[in-house]
């Protein structure tokens, strides 16, 4: 009941603390190093996982300046940043890892999006 309780205020804490800023930086603070070292952690990676999901977050944060800088509108670039995540850590991780990647994805898009709701009010 203990792990549970501290895994849930990890995802928690965590998914809070990735939409800090914008939605666009929920991208960029994947690649953070201290931000990297938390989820790697928190989905006890080994290091070619890791090295693996450096690859593909960095490749997420190219593919999001590329469409920007093309012109596309920041929310559809933004969802093919993390679509691409989602797809290719899908490939490095395993089923549970996976599992708590996509928890933690979900909760930082679902806290952004309240956070934006009660900023509209």
């Amino acid at each position: 009941m203990k792990k549970l309780l501290v895994l849930a205020l990890a995802v928690f804490g965590f998914g809070t603390a990735l939409f800090a800023e914008s939605p666009c930086s929920f991208i960029y603070k994947l690649n953070d190093e201290k931000t990297f070292e938390k989820l790697s952690y928190f989905l006890r990676v080994d290091s070619e996982q890791r090295e693996s999901l450096q690859f593909v977050f960095n490749e997420a944060e190219k593919r999001l300046e590329k469409e920007t800088a093309k012109g596309a509108v920041l929310g559809e670039a933004i969802n093919k940043a993390i679509y691409f995540n989602l797809a290719n850590a899908k490939a490095v991780l395993s089923e549970e890892q996976y599992r708590k990647f996509v928890s933690i994805i979900n909760l930082s898009i679902n806290n952004e999006n309240e956070r934006e709701l009660l900023a509209a009010k």
